[in-house]
Parts: structure tokens; C-alpha cells; sequence
């Protein structure tokens, strides 16, 4: 168990680092073929239309939780979508294609969908595994 959290701590360091580094030599890649301002014009458009995305598909999720919070039922699976669409519009402001990728899967229904279910997974695993105690009402 603790060579799993070692694992992931060293995991988070190297992505903090690597993504960056990526990003740089995907636009850099993307500028050459296209030209400076074609890629600068293509990073302004995919963050405009992620925000756009996410508040639109944010605010659908916000009325699904509270529809149902009001018919008293535990809103864990609208939740998560909600975690999703927020880090996916972070990634989608952040400029590069690697993140905006990640940012469009995270908000886009069809993806979102898998993701969740790697998450649920991941919680399972990790979380139940460590003592921590997880409660799903049926």
C-alpha cells in the first residue's frame, strides 16, 4: 500500500514536468506546419469554444443535481460529472492540444462517460483498499 502512494506521488512530479514540455513541442510542431498565427488562431478557438462546451454542458449538469437533490435522491454519478466538466474547462483554458484534448473528453457526454468509469474504478481500487470507508445508497 504504500509503495502505491510513492508510485503515484512520483507519477503527479513527472507529468507536472512532462506535460508542459509536450505541449511546447506540439505547438512548435503545429506552428511549423501551419504558420504562426494559424496555430495561435486555433489555440484562441479551441479554448473559446471548450468554455462555451463547459458552461453549457455545466449548466445542464448543475439542473440534473438539483432536480435530484429536490426528488431526495444522492446525486454521486451527476457529481462526478460535474468534477469532470470542471477540470475539462481548466484544461480547455490552459493553451496546447494535448490538454485541450483532455479538456474535450472530460465535457463531451460520449467520452465523459468512460472516464467516470475509470474513476469509479480507480476510487475502488485505491480508496476501498486503503480503509476508506465508501457509502452508496441504492
Amino acid at each position: 500500500m504504500e509503495k502505491w502512494g510513492y508510485f503515484l506521488a512520483r507519477l503527479f512530479i513527472f507529468l507536472l514536468f512532462a506535460i508542459p514540455i509536450i505541449e511546447i513541442m506540439i505547438i512548435w510542431l503545429v506552428g511549423r506546419s501551419l504558420g504562426f498565427w494559424p496555430t495561435v488562431l486555433l489555440l484562441l478557438l479551441t479554448s473559446v469554444i471548450g468554455v462555451w462546451l463547459a458552461r453549457r454542458e455545466g449548466r445542464q449538469t448543475w439542473q440534473v443535481l438539483q432536480l435530484q437533490i429536490q426528488n431526495r435522491q444522492t446525486p454521486t454519478g451527476i457529481a462526478l460529472d460535474g468534477i469532470c466538466i470542471l477540470f475539462g474547462g481548466f484544461l480547455l483554458v490552459a493553451p496546447g492540444f494535448l490538454t485541450d484534448l483532455l479538456g474535450f473528453m472530460l465535457i463531451l457526454p460520449f467520452t465523459r462517460t468512460y472516464i467516470k468509469g475509470f474513476v469509479r474504478y480507480f476510487f475502488n481500487k485505491v480508496l476501498i483498499n486503503r480503509n476508506i470507508m465508501v457509502i452508496r445508497r441504492r
